[in-house]
């Protein structure tokens, strides 16, 4: 068994009348050989319902899903079977068949049975659209679930069926090696399923060059600044062209004729002369979209999702940690009540013997009288006082923590999940107020592509060892503090120096701990005098560190170009002094005799 998804209108637009007309009604108009089934109320107000639901949401751009389940030549699944896949096929990517709407075509006109699923991705009770990332390998292991399950041959995919103790397992099936690019690319797509850097090329950047070379007037530098608005560069590979990611040189080059054949070296040269280098300005301007700008957002919707999970955990955790106070507190306060309650009981059984005392003593009226009175001012005296400290106690009893208590709690004893927590809330105050950015220069060092990083947790900061930390709970930032003072603060995103002339440790602290959040490619910004001292003490401290600043760049090259030369001279002035020939005291020049002394000393 084989799914596909086939490729979906461009522009978002997909019509669910349309598609469920195509898929229910025979190419030759005859009467077709269809079996359908929906949950809607009727196939014919399908997609009238499946527009209502979907409108619900209004982010949303395209609530239509479709794809195709097909079967080997010679396997006749019946009606039953045939459901059951569909359905299983929509529980694997997240829209499961009690809450989305869906209509099913089964095709009996070719050699292959198959089965068409449009569905609704918007959910029927919370109005909320499934995004199914990577369908297709959630799909394929799908279908060998069901080839195990129904008794189908089994198909080749990403997922293969194995066995393991006799067992049949499923698993992912070995990648084999292979030497043409755009085979290797259709294997990464098929296996990561992530765009190629063949099929980037294959877009927007080839309808481009493609135009510049209709034009009369084209230049080799006029292909090259077309490829550069993509991010991409033409350089020679060999006896033709490749075209290459800039930045990316860990990535497979495309072969340039592969994605057009007026792209080969050789119609290229005929077309616009000898081959030239892009000029410098184009090989340094900067690209309107970039093909890394695909594993970026890859890996901040990664990232995302990872936080996400640690803040479910996070709940997960306070719940057990509630009912566990809340139990703890529920003793505290029974205990409490009981001894109130027998306070209370013995104070009144006391005062009832004085009063007893009163009537036995044989006082006369007028004594036994104030005797009552002074024991009755003292028994409420003594209860009001008894009730102030009750009501004190009560007060002061520990009740369960609230949700953004226990987080605070939790961020100052350094938890991930939790600092991540706070800076979640606080970026959601920061929206609600539409609060502006302040408008001064800081001077900060930052991650040159990661932009939405939480406070690295300061148990992992190995470089504060000797420093100490504090968490802001209303912001979740973190501040490091040397002798008592704050030297920087890590906001997540960026490590932020209060003064432009830190010391140079505290500079060192916060470059390693920007290194070890960020990674080696670092900016920086703020004053000339920060920037500058930043990529003195990288050079001097021989920090595996570089900028995405072309400036600071540059001057860091420089330094360690100076450097070397120093180092060099260094070792040629020891070197030198090394293969000087080793002088005797004895044989070191005399000073000149004055006159009227002998060698041996003055005269006397």
């Amino acid at each position: 068994m084989l799914a596909k998804v086939p490729k979906k209108r461009g522009d978002g637009r997909t019509s669910f009348r349309s598609l469920i007309e195509y898929v229910t009604r025979a190419d030759d108009g005859h009467a077709p050989d269809i079996a359908t089934f929906t949950n809607c109320l009727s196939l014919d107000t399908a997609p009238a319902e499946m527009r209502a639901v979907a409108n619900r949401s209004a982010r949303v751009r395209d609530p239509v899903f479709h794809f195709v389940i097909s079967w080997r030549e010679g396997e006749q699944p019946d009606k039953a079977q045939v459901f059951e896949a569909g359905r299983a096929a929509l529980d694997a990517l997240g829209m499961k068949p009690d809450e989305h709407q869906y209509v099913f075509a089964i095709h009996h006109d070719t050699d292959n049975v198959h089965l068409h699923v449009v569905v609704n991705r918007v959910n029927l009770e919370t109005g909320r659209a499934v995004h199914p990332g990577l369908s297709y390998l959630k799909l394929d292991r799908c279908m060998r679930e069901l080839e195990l399950h129904q008794g189908w041959q089994h198909d080749s995919g990403p997922f293969a069926v194995v066995e393991r103790d006799g067992q049949p397992v499923i698993e992912r099936a070995p990648r084999t090696p292979q030497k043409s690019g755009p085979a290797r690319a259709r294997d990464m797509e098929i296996f990561a399923g992530t765009e190629s850097l063949s099929t980037y090329v294959d877009g927007e950047p080839k309808r481009d060059v493609l135009a510049v070379l209709k034009q009369s007037s084209a230049t080799w530098q006029d292909v090259h600044e077309a490829l550069a608005r993509h991010g991409l560069e033409l350089r020679i590979k060999g006896q033709g062209l490749a075209i290459h990611a800039k930045g990316r040189d860990d990535l497979v080059p495309v072969k340039a004729s592969s994605v057009h054949e007026q792209l080969g070296k050789g119609k290229l040269e005929k077309r616009l002369g000898s081959w030239e280098e892009p000029m410098r300005v184009i090989r340094v301007s900067g690209a309107e979209r970039s093909y890394l700008e695909r594993d970026i957002d890859e890996a901040r919707t990664a990232r995302r999702e990872a936080r996400a999970r640690m803040r479910a955990e996070l709940r997960t955790r306070y719940d057990g940690d509630y009912a566990r106070q809340q139990r703890e507190s529920d003793t505290a306060r029974r205990q409490m009540r009981n001894r109130h309650q027998h306070e209370y009981r013995a104070r009144l059984e006391r005062h009832r013997k004085v009063r007893e005392h009163i009537r036995d003593s044989g006082l006369t009226p007028v004594e036994r009288k104030a005797a009552y009175s002074v024991s009755a001012f003292e028994r409420a005296r003594e209860l009001e006082v008894q009730r102030e400290r009750q009501s004190e106690e009560r007060q002061a009893l520990k009740r369960p923590q609230t949700w953004r208590e226990w987080v605070a709690m939790m961020a100052q004893q350094g938890d991930e999940a939790a600092i991540a927590q706070l800076r979640g809330w606080a970026y959601a105050e920061r929206r609600r107020r539409k609060a502006v950015p302040e408008p001064e220069r800081r001077n900060r060092i930052t991650a040159a592509s990661l932009t939405d990083a939480d406070p690295f947790p300061p148990k992992r900061a190995q470089v504060m060892e000797h420093w100490t930390w504090r968490v802001d709970t209303a912001t979740g930032n973190v501040d490091y503090l040397h002798r008592g003072e704050r030297q920087f603060t890590d906001e997540g995103w960026s490590v932020v120096f209060d003064s432009n002339a830190a010391q140079w440790d505290t500079m060192l602290a916060g470059l390693l701990l920007a290194r070890q959040k960020f990674g080696p490619h670092l900016d920086v910004s703020g004053s000339e005098g920060f920037r500058e001292r930043t990529v003195v003490l990288v050079v001097a401290q021989r920090l595996d560190i570089t900028f995405g600043d072309d400036q600071l760049e540059a001057r860091r090259l420089e330094l360690i170009r100076v450097q070397q030369q120093r180092e060099k001279l260094a070792r040629g002035i020891q070197e030198a002094r090394s293969t000087l020939p080793q002088r005797k005291v004895s044989d070191r020049p005399r000073p000149e005799q004055k006159p009227g002394s002998s060698p041996d000393g003055p005269e006397r």
